[in-house]
């Protein structure tokens, strides 16, 4: 038997959420054959859409929050042709219901950074005047970064950045809170700083469009999973859902194959990990081994989040999303046919009934937007316990890299140090970033 030059052998990615379909789109679009396996039925990862069987709407795994900033995502979709299920507001607004002042928005002007963060904080009716003075003290250390503490190697806190730089608690409360955990995933008092900071810079300093929100006209599984496997096999690569896979088999330092649990093994050039956290150390098949950061983040926590998806007889939410300050419920959604509930840092909810659930956001609600809140005729529950890492400093400062010991052995996923907090984007990033390296000749 003639064996088969490693140059035409697939790369193999073991992992079929974004970051995997990332990984897999670039090299097939570059004409490097890929094999993709995914356990599940369906690719996508957390990035996914079903249909409800009570209502026949199609409904989000969870209600991810998207910005114009996040350059590759949009490309990514721009190259797997579903752009046009995106809307991306014409000018960023992030608008808020504070407890005692009502609806209050934060508009960024068309002025190049930082004249638009400057001028956005100066008129946004969101602060008083002396809070105005603290977020913008606080703007101007971000853009300095000259403390290390709150660089990305740093092991500054959220809660501590914001007592360095002399933040009141009025301005912690309705404004730098809210957005830390909407990023992060993750209580200020322990999301690392560091990644925090760096995802602001994005939205807030790199151009007066980036902080844009961007919102999904279709099912996220019609947005990411479903054209990305088209894209992938369309250019040759062979896309296979239900494929548990076992073990990696390395042979003198390099990956040589990978088995599934049916005994399928498919031999590779390289192999890309876009697993989670959790998983990717199980793959090697010697526990001596498996590197030591992978070791670590094999018992890293994961942060939970709840989405909660109501049906109304009647409509009362005319803006796109609305963020809730000081209540359990954190961002509010208006959908096609429904209302989705996002509850970041879950930490007290996520174990609640879905009753109980439905209590606190249609009270909550009612208290934002009046009377007008009916009840729910239907309500749904999602309860991501393992939605992301919990990014804690201690965290990101093992995240690891997209290489590993074996040199044609890569990693992808938002826990991989991407330099973003556990985001859509970073997880594309990294696909991307693993791909380059799974090119590269072997």
């Amino acid at each position: 038997m003639v064996a088969t030059p490693i140059d035409s052998q697939p790369v193999v990615i073991v992992g079929g959420g974004v970051s995997g379909l990332a990984a897999a789109v670039r090299l097939t679009s570059s004409g490097i054959p890929v094999v993709l396996l995914e356990q599940r039925a369906r690719t996508g990862g957390r990035a996914a859409s079903f249909t409800d069987r009570v209502t026949g709407d199609v409904v989000d795994n969870g209600q991810h929050l998207l910005i114009a900033g996040y350059d590759h995502t949009l490309a990514l979709t721009e190259t797997i042709g579903s752009r046009h299920l995106l809307r991306v507001q014409e000018r960023p607004a992030l608008l808020y219901h504070h407890p005692s002042r009502g609806f209050v928005q934060f508009t960024l002007p068309r002025l190049a950074p930082p004249l638009n963060l400057v001028r956005g904080i100066l008129s946004s009716s969101l602060f008083s005047f002396s809070e105005r003075i603290a977020v913008l003290r606080a703007g101007f250390a971000m853009q300095r970064n000259a403390d290390p503490r709150f660089t990305l190697q740093g092991a500054g806190t959220v809660a501590e950045w914001l007592d360095a730089t002399h933040q009141p608690a009025s301005v912690r409360g309705s404004f730098w809170g809210p957005l830390a955990v909407s990023i992060m995933n993750e209580r200020v008092e322990t999301a690392h700083a560091g990644a925090f900071l760096d995802a602001v810079r994005i939205a807030f300093l790199g151009h007066w469009h980036h902080a844009a929100l961007v919102f999904p006209q279709a099912g996220l599984s019609e947005i990411f999973g479903e054209p990305a496997t088209r894209h992938i096999e369309t250019h040759g690569g062979i896309v296979r859902t239900g494929a548990e896979v076992r073990t990696l088999t390395i042979e003198q330092g390099r990956v040589v194959s990978i088995r599934c649990a049916d005994d399928t093994e498919f031999r590779c050039r390289a192999a890309i990990l876009a697993v989670p956290h959790t998983a990717a150390a199980g793959l090697y098949p010697d526990r001596a081994s498996i590197p030591d950061d992978l070791v670590r983040m094999a018992t890293v926590p994961s942060a939970p989040i709840v989405s909660l998806h109501l049906w109304f007889r009647e409509q009362f939410m005319e803006q796109d999303a609305v963020g809730l300050i000081g209540r359990r419920i954190h961002w509010v959604f208006r959908r096609a046919k429904h209302i989705a509930v996002t509850i970041s840092a879950a930490y007290d909810m996520v174990d609640m009934t879905k009753d109980a659930l439905t209590a606190i956001a249609v009270r909550e609600m009612r208290e934002v937007f009046g009377p007008g809140v009916g009840t729910p005729y239907h309500a749904l529950a999602i309860r991501e316990k393992g939605a992301t890492l919990s990014m804690t400093p201690e965290v990101a400062r093992h995240r690891p890299g997209v290489k590993t010991p074996i040199g044609n052995l890569f990693l992808a996923g938002d826990w991989t140090a991407t330099g973003l907090p556990a985001t859509i984007e970073g997880a594309i990033r990294s696909g991307e970033a693993a791909a380059r390296h799974a090119q590269a000749p072997c």
